[in-house]
């Protein structure tokens, strides 16, 4: 729900979110959002509020818990589509796990000049792979 993330806003400013999250390829209308905002104030998961002649929505205490509710199924039917693809997923922490128990590398000693080189190699390594991980499914 776009007002989860944007506490108060008018009528446009949810428009304007709503646009910028399917990156511009669907131009939210009034005739399209105000009924919608319209239905959610009736359910009691929106109120609104004047300020300076213009009307302000919200989310209820309802209407975060519904919000949150609607966020969770979401990532769960997302997995839930590659579990049934038999697309295989593994945690990044898993794989720097088995790394690290099957390389010979960590009882290796190092120096303080070898140490200061390794951190910065892991350090790019991490980039990468928060590169990598950025490219990719933003809910894993």
């Amino acid at each position: 729900m776009v007002l989860e993330s944007i506490d108060t806003a008018h009528g446009y400013a949810i428009m304007s979110e709503l646009k910028n999250r399917v990156g511009g390829g669907w131009k939210p209308s009034p005739g399209a959002i105000y009924p919608a905002l319209l239905a959610l104030v009736e359910q009691g998961y929106v109120k609104t509020a004047e300020q300076g002649g213009t009307r302000l929505y919200s989310l209820t205490p309802d209407g975060h818990v519904e919000a949150r509710a609607f966020a969770v199924a979401a990532r769960w039917a997302s997995l839930n589509a590659r579990a049934e693809s038999g697309e295989d997923r593994i945690t990044v922490g898993s794989l720097l796990d088995s790394f690290s128990a099957e390389s010979g590398l960590r009882r290796r000693l190092t120096g303080i000049d070898q140490r200061r080189e390794i951190e910065s190699i892991l350090r790019r390594a991490s980039d990468e792979i928060e590169n990598t991980l950025n490219r990719g499914d933003k809910d894993g």
